[in-house]
């Protein structure tokens, strides 16, 4: 094996090298990070991966077979998968193995692992840095985000005919296979900072949907199955305290996060642009009618985006900044805001492959 180093760097290059990359830094925080969730040996075993499931057997071919069995390779590969590194699946007898995107990710794995004031102290002191120094840049450098928001559904008018990708009870229903859910990254990572959420008491409130990426989640115990009509139940309490719905961007998402502005790093950081519709893909928009806005500024403490300012008593909407959640919509005492369709619609990728896809293109133009 190369020297320590240089096998962390070289996993460093190679996952920057997905879609969503793994950059390096001038202080080179990326590299404390690696060693802390990789030994030499892992990381080594890492750059043969790709995003692509490849079998125990097609892995054992590209690693130097004179130092490890193929047992041993297993059993390494399993060591990363519970450490929430790399994903795996099985399909009869054969097992398979993935690289990992860092975020949506390793990073979250790390937090789903544990309870909160339970993980590492380091790992999450080192990664607030990194995004600070590369990772947030990464994520939204393309301008293609991996999520996206749909609207709740007290905030949908009627006569609206919604897409299945933009109904978040349809996305539900429509699931096939098991349903996983567990803690908020977010809302963990803030409890154990002694920073609880201010805007809900819900901490289960994030939903794998990959069947693959299920698996992993089930065979480690970091989340627990939930029926379709528990998963409803769960995502009506979201609604009344007012979280946001942020699935993956896809039609078939892998993911739901049910976030707030105080805890929610995408929405934190979104919060700063002075444009988050830039980034933020979003098929719905808030309107006011002043001539019913009662001035009761309810609607100012629901935005999670600052999108809502009164102006001469009435309440007005940033269009610049207003995400299409619908949060705002079913408090409004007077019923005096709206949600509305805009005219062009985006329509999402159908799976997490194509929305990888076109975000690895977008990084190929900008290179």
């Amino acid at each position: 094996m190369s020297n320590e180093t240089d096998v962390y760097r070289e996993l460093q290059q190679h996952l920057d090298e997905l879609p969503i990359g793994f950059p390096a830094t001038e202080s080179g925080v990326e590299i404390k990070i690696l060693k802390e969730l990789f030994t030499p040996e892992e990381a080594e075993v890492a750059t043969k991966l790709g995003l692509k499931f490849k079998s125990l057997e097609e892995i054992y071919k590209q690693v130097d077979n004179t130092k490890m069995s193929i047992t041993e390779l297993e059993q390494l590969l399993d060591s990363s998968v519970s450490k929430g590194t790399i994903h795996t699946k099985k399909e009869g007898n054969t097992k398979f193995y993935c690289n990992s995107v860092f975020m949506v990710g390793m990073y979250d794995m790390q937090f789903h692992r544990y309870k909160a004031k339970n993980f590492s102290k380091e790992f999450k002191d080192n990664s607030s840095q990194y995004f600070k120094e590369g990772m947030t840049e990464e994520l939204f450098r393309t301008g293609i985000n991996q999520l996206r928001v749909v609207p709740i559904e007290k905030s949908i008018p009627h006569e609206h005919n919604i897409a299945s990708y933009d109904d978040i009870r349809q996305l539900i229903k429509n699931k096939e296979g098991p349903i996983v859910v567990n803690v908020c990254v977010c809302r963990n990572k803030t409890d154990a900072s002694d920073e609880p959420c201010t805007q809900t008491e819900i901490r289960e409130s994030c939903f794998v949907l990959h069947d693959d990426i299920v698996h992993t989640y089930i065979e480690q115990g970091w989340g627990r199955i939930v029926t379709k009509e528990e998963a409803l139940e769960i995502l009506q309490s979201c609604e009344e305290d007012g979280l946001v719905y942020q699935p993956g961007n896809s039609q078939r998402p892998g993911l739901l996060c049910c976030c707030c502005g105080c805890c929610c790093g995408y929405l934190s950081d979104m919060k700063e642009f002075p444009r988050p519709l830039d980034i933020i893909s979003s098929n719905y928009y808030t309107e006011v009618d002043s001539e019913l806005c009662s001035g009761c500024e309810t609607c100012l403490d629901r935005c999670q985006m600052d999108a809502l300012t009164m102006v001469d008593n009435i309440s007005t909407v940033n269009l610049d900044r207003c995400i299409g959640c619908g949060v705002c919509v079913p408090t409004c005492p007077s019923d005096a805001i709206l949600l509305h369709k805009k005219e062009k619609v985006k329509i999402p990728p159908k799976d997490w492959d194509e929305l990888y896809a076109t975000i690895e293109e977008k990084k190929k133009e900008l290179a």
